[in-house]
């Protein structure tokens, strides 16, 4: 077989053919993978510094998601400093309602104003002479027995000579107006064998009126007169008292035996009953008192001429100081002001994130580039109760406006430093966001620049290649035209 020899524009037509087919197999690669550096045999230059675009877009998505934690703690923190605004300001409203409350009240011993002149009063008492203590033929029908403008007539049972002691007795105390009840009662004296008569008060006197009677029991003529006040204290009659209790008006009674004149105890007694103050005989000498007191102070004057005989010193005195009673409100709202403290405490650990408390002391760092030579530290505070410098209520101290004042200026001192770090907090806050979109931006950035420089442009590409493709066609014909040329050629000489 003789050795076909291509003519030189057939040759330069395969060497295009050969060329095509490279470029077109380099342009399929490229679209495949979207990349027309894929290694740095395709363009050193391009795949070296793509790289280093990428892995330093890479490092700053590390450092996006530090911002971006970093922010939520700030977050946290700004949240807690809320919370705990509103804390301060409940526990200044506990401590201004405390204020308006009522206060604690003081207890004041009762005042007894005491005499030295004896003042007591005693029972009228009559006893009689003759010994009935068994059956005897006497009567006591017809005893007389006369209390003030009254007169009692006693009436007997039973004939005299059946008549036993308990009859006598019983007979005197069953007549109207004597007896339990009555003006006068009977009873047998401690021998048990003579009849007593005793007023039924120290207001009361008697007389045993002249009769057969009271003779046949050997009272007759007897007086039971009663000691009043006029009679146990010298120089009493025809003086006047003047009593006032607790700021109130005066009352003035005028000791004598007159129409509107005090004798008596009872009487006396009644008088004052109105004016707060209470006469008392009861230890002997007369004492004058008022009540104690609970949260007003108790007080009580006397003068006049009746406080010489009756050895009472004249002029003002006040009730001592027993105890003092804690307004329960003021107690209430003092644990309620303590318990928001604690509620303070228990807030300042919590409003942390990711291990990260700014507001329980800890210190939070944010690196904002790969280097580490940008970056931003945001020191924590201590807003607990101690480090907000309020301090809880103790003792009594509710009680008191002054220390609750004092209370108050600590909470709005914590209030305003409270104000101060939320707005610092925030413009940190600020700087993370800036710095969080600079750094997308910048990611973005060497991104872009990396797909610059390796990614392909389909649509570039596709165009080539379309091209190839019809330079390749055009070869082919010219390569079949030329063939046919050269064989009739070669026929020719044959």
């Amino acid at each position: 077989m003789s050795a076909v020899l291509l003519s030189s524009g057939i040759g330069t037509i395969l060497q295009s053919l050969q060329s095509n087919a490279a470029a077109a197999a380099t342009i399929h690669g490229r679209l495949a993978t979207g990349r027309k550096v894929n290694s740095a045999l395709d363009n050193p230059n391009a795949y070296f510094t793509a790289q280093s675009l990428g892995q330093r877009s890479q490092d700053l998505e590390a450092l996006l998601d530090g911002i971006g934690q970093a922010q939520m703690s700030l977050a946290a923190a700004s949240r807690g400093i809320a919370a705990i605004s509103k804390l301060v300001q409940a526990a200044q409203s506990l401590g201004q309602q405390a204020q308006q409350a009522a206060g604690p009240q003081v207890s004041y011993a009762a005042i007894a104003a005491g005499g030295s002149a004896n003042a007591a009063e005693t029972l009228g008492t009559v006893t009689g002479s003759v010994d009935v203590s068994g059956f005897f033929a006497a009567s006591v029908d017809g005893l007389q027995i006369k209390a003030g403008a009254t007169t009692y007539t006693v009436h007997q049972a039973s004939a005299p000579a059946t008549e036993s002691i308990a009859a006598i007795v019983n007979d005197i105390n069953a007549t109207p107006g004597l007896g339990t009840n009555g003006e006068v009662r009977a009873s047998l004296d401690a021998s048990g064998k003579h009849i007593k008569l005793t007023a039924a008060s120290t207001d009361v006197s008697f007389q045993v009126l002249a009769s057969p009677a009271a003779t046949s029991l050997g009272i007759a003529n007897a007086n039971g007169t009663s000691t009043n006040l006029l009679q146990a204290v010298g120089g009493l009659s025809g003086t006047g008292l003047t009593v006032q209790a607790n700021g109130n008006g005066p009352t003035t009674v005028n000791f004598g035996s007159g129409p509107g004149q005090v004798s008596t105890f009872a009487e006396l007694y009644n008088a004052l009953a109105a004016s707060g103050v209470t006469p008392d005989i009861s230890g002997g000498p007369l004492s004058l008192n008022v009540a104690g007191s609970l949260g007003t102070r108790n007080s009580l004057t006397v003068s006049g001429s009746a406080l010489a005989p009756l050895g009472i010193a004249s002029g003002t005195q006040y009730g001592a100081v027993e105890t003092t009673h804690n307004d329960a409100t003021r107690d209430s709202l003092q644990a309620q002001y303590n318990a928001l403290l604690q509620q303070i405490d228990a807030l300042a650990g919590d409003a942390s994130h990711a291990g990260t408390g700014l507001l329980r002391g800890d210190t939070l760092a944010t690196t904002f580039n790969e280097g580490g030579g940008s970056a931003m530290t945001i020191a924590g505070v201590h807003f607990d109760a101690s480090g907000l410098n309020l301090v809880a209520a103790s003792g009594n101290d509710f009680q008191a406006n002054d220390v609750i004042a004092s209370l108050l200026t600590g909470l709005d001192s914590a209030l305003a430093t409270l104000r101060t770090q939320s707005a610092a907090f925030g413009s940190n806050l600020t700087t993370l966001q800036a710095r969080q979109d600079f750094t997308k931006d910048l990611i973005q950035i060497l991104q872009n620049g990396r797909d610059a420089l390796v990614l392909a442009d389909s649509n570039a590409e596709g165009a080539h290649l379309l091209a190839l493709q019809t330079r390749q066609d055009l070869s082919l014909t010219t390569i079949s035209l030329a063939v046919r040329s050269e064989q009739g050629v070669l026929n020719l000489f044959r």
